[in-house]
């Protein structure tokens, strides 16, 4: 008899607890997507170079956020070119005739 009661007893207590108390999930929204995009390598700045008639390639450096690509055309003549890295556009193009 007593362990009748004994879990009759703890069978209300279970079901009866507060629903206050029980736990709650808060909830967290995923970050924002985050889209990075890779810069420019320098082997798709040569591609770009070569698509826009640069034959010979002397120089090309990275700095002030773009690539400088130094060279000469078919012709010979000298060829600047500055590659935005992140449209793979050319920004500036200069020929010396």
């Amino acid at each position: 008899m007593r362990t009748t009661f004994a879990v009759t007893a703890l069978l209300l207590g279970v079901c009866a607890a507060p629903t206050c108390a029980m736990a709650q999930t808060v909830g967290v929204a995923p970050p924002q997507e985050v889209v990075i995009e890779s810069p420019l390598g320098v082997d798709n700045a040569r591609n770009i170079a070569v698509m826009n008639g640069m034959v010979d390639i002397r120089k090309i450096e990275f700095y002030d956020s773009n690539w400088h690509v130094d060279g000469r055309d078919a012709g010979g003549h000298h060829v600047w070119m500055t590659i935005d890295p992140r449209t793979g556009t050319v920004a500036h193009l200069e020929r010396d005739y």
